[in-house]
């Protein structure tokens, strides 16, 4: 019997696996504030038989399995290639692995709608006796470690970390591995269903649900109200939709089993255009069915603590926290739209007076409340009463559980973004982290006001110069960590005339991404520069700073020396770029970096330095020679510098000076670990990355991290004296890594 089941059992169908890399450096990125008290890790549960498969073509769940594996196993969705690199020990039995870091978009059939139509399998599991069975809280702990999963795997130096929220493209929740979890017994089921820590991270995705398809009344205004039915008679073009059934029910049900307790609630697509084929300017996008009547429900209890909102209908935004009966009044008429750099600051900080209304100030209702006779004229003029007073309540809505607020704008919306949005502080006092990438097509920050004055964490991708930015953050008193992205787009001039100086007295965490607006990339140094130049950081720790051009990385020893930090992190991404570090040789010299001196800032941050990590094309690593870091403990070089050259009509690879590279640093490596303690060997680690290069077509990052759409690259052995060497370090008990990358065509997909 018990042989027949095993077989049984290996015949169901089979799950994609991510085999465990024990020397793999991962760091988890914040997606909701529930993620920072997670449980700790626990041996895992022993089950006497796994739960047969369920409909969605993925295995039950197995506790002793992913108990194991739950904090390295990435979702894989169907037809995507999920892989994650192995320790260089393992290619004794390995010839190749792929390395990808993809991110996207869910279109599993085992989202949270159609978990719940899942058919609960009949399970039978053997218990020779009761007490073996494990307590609640321990299930709920191997459970937690199984259903929230880390959101994204990370690659050496944390390059592959994206500085914007990863919960747009997925879930922190396994759906499929709650539904199977679900399905072994009613005990597991009502234990899960019980826990409002299962329920309360919600991810609805608008493609997942069916929205139907509406004609335009040509000639009658730019209203919702203009959409009607098609009829029988007329052809439309109907939306593309993936029909998940549930998809919105499954929302709702994750809202009620939260149990009042504050969600984080993830929105892709809440709106859609219901006449897709239609060229015709400003008309509007229509809510997805269901989603106003969720999201309203889900703000009168009030429950919501993170809300995260990726779209292209930036004005839904808008309307969700100023709605639409008042667009007139925040509609900026051109004369508006000309106002001097301190108005548009004022505005984004200050806002207009009547953003600032106190809701609390409203009477409560009287109209039930009178027991004596009332003429019509009095019921009239309650009853008007009573409707302004409604909405003024709903133009002023309270958000006072609103702790994270992420805004992502992909492209431009039904109309041109002339409309404010307020949400002051009266409105959000709990807000503290806010996130705003908006689409380089026109949207613009000040047209937005919030309590930057109370932001602990701000992300800011804008394409507003520099004077505006430095002076919404002179008003960030409380800021702690900032990412912003800086760009340029080479049509326009950079701003020239001075700014004031600004002082981010509290913040400790700063990372700056300088990137180009459009096709043309430009090799303008000076882009980022005014913005650097005008901020200082006394308490700063940690600095990642990313950019295609290494000259802009000029400013970076100016704010340092200017500041008087003490910088414990640097990470410096140059992409694909060549990085030479000594400007005064003129044979491999990078003529757009000739201001840039990495041996003279290494040199000023060393004393204090615990972690380095640099990510370029070559580079020189003559600096590792001086290098005196009495703190350092983690160094980590990605050196995109392997070449494909013809040879014999065919295209190899060429190691060369990528070699000479991965040698100096194993060198240094040695004499770094021969004169360490034991304490200071156990906490130093080394990792080198040897990629291909960039030649104007392929190569560089983007296979690496699975950003292109043709190439991928493939761990192959290293040459032998750097195997050697590693070997060598290893054996003084220093924990040491290299990964030699090469390139693979990907195959065409049918």
């Amino acid at each position: 019997m018990g042989k027949r089941k095993a077989d049984s059992q290996k015949k169901s169908a089979p799950r994609k696996r991510v085999k465990q890399n024990e020397n793999e450096v991962s760091t988890s990125l914040d997606t909701s504030p529930q993620q920072t008290s997670q449980a700790p890790s626990i041996a895992p549960a022993t089950v006497t038989e796994a739960p047969t498969s369920v409909p969605g073509g993925e295995e039950a769940v197995v506790l002793s399995e992913h108990a194991q594996d739950a904090h390295i196993a990435a979702a894989t969705e169907e037809g995507d290639e999920v892989t994650v690199q192995a320790p260089t020990d393992e290619l004794a039995t390995q010839d190749t692995v792929i390395v990808s870091f993809e991110v996207t978009e869910t279109t599993s059939t085992e989202q949270q709608g159609g978990e719940e139509s899942i058919v609960q399998v009949s399970t039978t599991i053997e218990i020779t006796d009761k007490k073996a069975m494990l307590e609640p809280d321990i299930l709920k702990r191997i459970f937690y470690e199984i259903i929230l999963r880390d959101p994204l795997t990370v690659a050496p130096g944390g390059f592959s970390t994206p500085l914007y929220f990863m919960g747009y493209w997925r879930s922190i929740i396994d759906y499929a591995a709650r539904a199977n979890l679900r399905s072994v017994c009613k005990q597991w089921a009502d234990l899960i269903a019980n826990e409002a820590i299962f329920w309360r991270a919600i991810y609805l995705n608008g493609n997942h649900i069916p929205s139907p398809t509406k004609v335009w009344r040509k000639g009658q205004g730019e209203g919702p109200e203009n959409y009607v039915d098609p009829s029988h008679e007329a052809e439309v073009d109907q939306p593309e939709v993936v029909d998940i059934v549930g998809e919105m029910p499954g929302a709702v049900l994750s809202v009620e089993r939260s149990q009042d307790s504050p969600i984080d609630l993830v929105l892709v697509d809440p709106t859609y255009d219901p006449s897709p084929g239609l060229m015709q300017l400003g008309r509007p996008f229509l809510p997805r069915p269901g989603m106003l009547e969720l999201l309203h429900a889900a703000m009168d209890r009030p429950m919501i603590m993170s809300l995260s909102i990726n779209t292209k209908d930036v004005h839904f935004v808008k309307d969700l926290f100023d709605p639409g009966v008042y667009l007139d009044e925040r509609s900026m008429s051109d004369h508006d739209m000309a106002l001097t750099d301190s108005e548009k600051i004022a505005l984004a900080c200050d806002g207009k007076e009547a953003d600032h209304f106190d809701v609390s100030a409203l009477l409560p209702s009287t109209t039930d409340t009178f027991n004596g006779i009332k003429t019509r004229r009095q019921r009239a003029i309650e009853a008007t009463d009573e409707i302004e007073t409604e909405k003024l309540r709903t133009k002023y809505k309270v958000w006072p559980k609103l702790h994270t607020l992420r805004i992502c704008v992909r492209g431009e919306g039904w109309m041109s973004d002339r409309v404010r949005c307020a949400l002051p502080s009266m409105r959000a006092p709990a807000l503290r982290h806010l996130e705003l990438n908006l689409y380089h097509g026109g949207n613009r920050i000040w047209l937005w006001t919030f309590p930057y004055a109370q932001l602990t964490h701000l992300t800011l991708a804008t394409e507003e110069r520099s004077s505006i930015l430095v002076g919404i953050l002179a008003r960030c008193a409380s800021l702690e960590n900032l990412t912003i992205t800086l760009r340029r787009n080479p049509d326009q001039a950079e701003f020239a005339h001075a700014s004031k100086h600004v002082v981010l007295a509290l913040l400790k965490s700063l990372s700056v991404h300088i990137r180009d607006v459009g096709h043309t990339h430009t090799h303008d140094s000076t882009v980022g520069r005014r913005f650097l130049d005008y901020i200082t950081t006394p308490r700063l720790q940690s600095l990642k700073f990313i950019t295609g051009v290494v000259g802009r990385a000029y400013p970076i020893i100016y704010l340092l020396k200017r500041s008087h930090c003490q910088l414990r992190e640097l990470y410096l991404d140059f992409c694909s770029s060549d990085l030479v570090s000594n400007p005064g040789s003129d044979d491999d010299l990078d003529p757009f970096s000739e201001e840039f001196n990495l041996r003279e800032l290494l040199y000023f941050v060393a004393p204090t330095m615990e972690n380095l990590a640099i990510q370029s094309g070559l580079m020189d690593v003559s600096w590792l020679e001086n290098l005196s870091a009495p703190h350092l403990q983690t160094i980590e070089l990605l050196c995109f510098g392997r070449k494909r050259e013809s040879f014999m009509g065919k295209l190899v690879d060429v190691d060369g000076p990528v070699y000479d590279v991965a040698l100096d640093f194993l060198q240094w490596a040695e004499k770094w670990m021969k004169g360490a303690t034991e304490e200071e060997k156990s906490n130093r680690l080394m990792q080198f990355v040897a990629g291909p290069a960039w030649d104007g077509v392929g190569g560089g990052t983007n296979p690496f991290y699975g950003r292109s759409q043709y190439e991928r690259c493939q761990r192959i052995l290293c040459p032998t004296d750097v195997g050697e060497m590693v070997s060598t370090i290893r054996a003084m008990g220093g924990k040491v890594h290299v990964w030699w990358m090469a390139l693979r065509q990907v195959k065409d997909r049918v």
